[in-house]
């Protein structure tokens, strides 16, 4: 295996690191087949994860696994479509063989046999995802990874869960959704009593970015099977503190040593990564308001934040949002690992930054 891949592992057993969070996917998905959401920050390894464990899942069940990336998807037409050339794609390299040929499954290789780089929407994408799921061997697995990016017709994808729940029970597939816990996956994790996936919801698994000397012994392996890169552990600490433990980063950091830059320079360059990855998440955040103004207002509470400001009071009369709103956000960002929370009394707590890049890039985020 080539040290530090630009791209998510494949492969379980080169994957460092997760035995814990491989462990806890083999019970809920192989043991109880269980929907299971993998929630954590950008760059700290859900790909990698998801993908990784769908490969053994695949391998020790003889089962296809379908791995699908939504990120930049904004509604359900787009979703179907998304998932449906996914599904499509496996079929034509051999790697899949659906029950049935359908309408629907037609449609989607009239899509990828087009000439024209021209979108055909689908013209009722429910009956069409249905038709899908109906036409996937049982017991197949979806890897859903980026769903979080969703902002309309979130009801509609919700509901086609609910069908495949209790109208498609017998040929349900297993999903793995990956992402932030933010917009759509706020309505997965944690359905209200009139929700579609009320009593439903996906077990949550949490991936956290590594502990200091976990980061340094990942470099410290990969830069050995490099060769000829000089480095001191002193140097590796460093990157692993101000990388925060982030496998992405990390990577990163490490690739710039095997490409012969200083530890300075491919230090400057991995936090200079993080901190750009992190302005477009917290952009992602901003946008899930609909309204500008509201938008405004989230964004000047992220500005207070990477000045320092730490108290939900002040954050308020810093943003124009009441404190009530500014709380919400607040613990949406605790949520999402990008917060942590202390409280200083029983009714007051102040809320940082975890990680210096994120701060970084909250000071940089305009309106």
């Amino acid at each position: 295996m080539k040290p530090f891949p630009e791209t998510p592992i494949i492969k379980i057993e080169e994957l460092y690191g997760r035995e814990g969070e491989v462990s806890q996917l083999r019970r809920l998905v192989l043991e109880k087949k269980r929907w299971v959401a993998i929630i954590g920050p950008r760059a700290v390894g859900k790909t990698s994860l998801a993908r990784a464990f769908a490969t053994q899942y695949s391998s020790a069940t003889g089962k296809p696994a379908v791995y699908s990336n939504f990120a930049g998807i904004h509604n359900f037409t787009e979703f179907v479509e998304r998932f449906g050339l996914d599904v499509m794609n496996l079929v034509h390299e051999n790697k899949l063989k659906l029950r049935r040929v359908s309408l629907g499954i037609k449609f989607f290789e009239a899509v990828l046999e087009r000439e024209k780089n021209i979108p055909i929407a689908p013209r009722n994408p429910a009956a069409l995802f249905d038709e899908v799921m109906r036409a996937l061997p049982e017991g197949s697995l979806l890897v859903w990874d980026e769903i979080q990016d969703m902002r309309r017709e979130r009801n509609k994808l919700l509901a086609a869960l609910w069908r495949l729940h209790n109208v498609l029970a017998e040929k349900r597939p297993i999903i793995i959704f990956t992402g932030s816990a933010m917009g759509l996956f706020k309505k997965l994790l944690n359905p209200e009593y009139d929700d579609y996936l009320y009593g439903r919801a996906p077990v949550r698994v949490d991936v956290e970015p590594w502990d200091v000397q976990t980061g340094v012994e990942f470099l410290k392996r990969g830069l050995l099977a490099a060769g000829n890169v000089d480095f001191s552990i002193d140097e590796l600490r460093e990157a692993s503190i101000k990388l925060g433990g982030f496998p992405g980063y990390l990577s990163s950091y490490g690739r710039g040593r095997i490409d012969g830059l200083t530890h300075r320079r491919a230090l400057k360059n991995a936090h200079e990564e993080a901190v750009k990855r992190a302005m477009s998440e917290l952009r992602s955040f901003v946008r899930l308001r609909p309204q500008r103004e509201y938008q405004r207002k989230v964004i000047a509470l992220l500005n207070a934040m990477g000045e320092g400001v730490s108290r939900p009071s002040s954050l308020a009369r810093l943003s124009g949002l009441t404190e009530v709103s500014v709380v919400n956000t607040l613990e949406t960002l605790l949520e999402m690992g990008i917060v942590e929370k202390e409280s200083k009394s029983k009714v007051v707590s102040i809320y940082r930054f975890k990680y210096g890049f994120y701060q970084e890039a909250a000071l940089r985020i305009r309106a």
